[in-house]
């Protein structure tokens, strides 16, 4: 890989706000592996970085479906 491959690499970990310290040991992984640049992007590209929303929304949908359910055995 060259220099403005390595860069592009970078700047898609630092998009999914990893530490400096992982991305350059991550390149460094892929240099010492000779990874192509289209490999990497394949693999980067597969990583998600979270959704705190989507995990706020999960949590209230099943106190939601807990609290229908609670009041539902209550009545019983």
């Amino acid at each position: 890989m060259n220099q403005f491959e390595i860069n592009q690499i970078k700047s898609r970990l630092r998009r999914l706000d990893l530490s400096e310290d992982f991305i350059d040991r991550y390149v460094y992984k892929l240099q010492v592996n000779c990874e192509s640049y289209a490999m990497a992007c394949k693999t980067i590209d597969r990583w998600k970085k979270e959704d705190c929303s989507e995990t706020v929304s999960q949590v209230l949908a099943c106190g939601v479906i807990a609290a229908v359910l609670g009041g539902f055995l209550a009545t019983l």
